[in-house]
């Protein structure tokens, strides 16, 4: 390991730029991603500790106390179908349209999240909204700069760590590269999630088909997980009742334990362009519906507000104040706490299943 396991934020940065592919990701025993040496190989060139954003940081002359903006997209389809507002989706049909291509998080055929890079409207569809677990980047560092160098432009999206892991693979700043990051709670472990996807498809008694957080069946603020299974049927719960988001945001059960101990928050940050929801928003013209979803759009940096200046006919905007922004959002500065009952969970999922495990936790808290 090049730092402690405990502040590794799994980004993959090193493995994309070891010379002589010497480094794998490896997941552990809960199901997040580590980088393994193989050391025989490993000819000391000290690239991986040059580019790790936890060891480097943030470098970058952006904006500490960023302009903050109240918007959503105009059009009804995009917004109600995207996690928050949909500023995303239109941020990424601009670049689209400009011959340009957009890097972010997909779910792949095991409905597991990875990123990758699409250049058409159809897969803006497929990289829109939240999905909680951690990505696994792959090799994207590498195929974003291949882009970049062929004077082509790449809009970027991911967690915070991800974002810095980007900007010191590419060890020099690009004009026709747009970087967006997101008010990041916390990353959850791959195996979690996908014990919690297995007790779901026993209960249905069907493979599933679709995996949807924070549908807006009920309304934005009343956010609800659904589940498309094979077999015709659904599951909708609200972030109350349904047991991944219960042991995602009242236990801290599965988070990455970096994540406790966040080298990313706050301001200024390494993205253009930080995106979340904005809980608690509060509108001059009190008729607006921010229910369908609203989203905060915090500029970061002259390119952002030029991008954000780009789509201006297509969105409603109107702008706050950092303060206000942050007010409901407070993993923008603040690490969540890791919960005491992470290691119960780890130790008895495995025989248990997610199910029980969360409602044994459920009886003892």
């Amino acid at each position: 390991m090049l730092i402690e396991k405990e502040k590794c934020t799994g980004c993959g940065v090193c493995s994309n730029i070891c010379p002589i592919n010497c480094i794998d990701m490896v997941s552990d025993n809960e199901g997040f991603l580590y980088p393994s040496i193989y050391l025989n190989n490993c000819t000391n060139c000290g690239r991986c500790e040059k580019t790790c954003p936890v060891i480097n940081g943030i470098k970058n002359e952006n904006n500490p106390q960023p302009p903050a903006y109240a918007a959503w997209s105009l059009d009804e389809d995009i917004r109600l179908n995207s996690t928050s507002g949909g500023i995303f989706s239109e941020l990424a049909k601009k670049i689209i349209s400009d011959g340009g291509y957009v890097a972010g998080a997909i779910y792949n055929a095991k409905h597991l999240v990875e990123h990758c890079i699409i250049d058409d409207n159809d897969g803006i569809i497929l990289l829109r909204q939240s999905k909680y677990v951690q990505s696994s980047s792959g090799n994207i560092y590498k195929e974003v700069k291949e882009i970049l160098n062929k004077d082509k432009s790449v809009m970027f999206v991911g967690t915070p760590c991800q974002c810095a892991g980007l900007v010191g693979f590419l060890g020099k700043s690009y004009d026709n590269l747009l970087l967006c990051d997101f008010i990041c709670r916390g990353v959850n472990s791959p195996k979690a999630y996908t014990k919690y996807l297995e007790s779901m498809e026993d209960e249905y008694n069907s493979p599933i088909k679709k995996v949807w957080f924070k549908n807006k069946i009920n309304g934005w603020n009343k956010f609800c997980t659904k589940i498309e299974f094979e077999n015709g049927k659904e599951y909708y719960a609200d972030r109350y009742t349904d047991l991944f988001m219960v042991g995602f945001l009242k236990y801290n059960l599965y988070m990455r334990t970096s994540c406790s101990n966040c080298s990313f928050k706050g301001f200024p940050r390494n993205s253009d362009i930080t995106l979340a929801d904005f809980w608690g928003v509060s509108l001059r013209d009190k008729t607006q519906d921010t229910d369908k979803g609203t989203s905060l759009v915090l500029i970061n940096s002259p390119k952002g507000n030029d991008f954000l200046e780009s789509i201006y006919e297509r969105i409603f905007q109107e702008e706050s104040s950092l303060s206000m922004a942050v007010q409901k959002n407070p993993c923008a500065f603040e690490s969540p706490d890791i919960g005491d009952m992470r290691k119960f969970f780890f130790d008895t999922v495995e025989e248990l299943g997610f199910k029980e495990t969360i409602e044994i936790i459920k009886l003892k808290k």
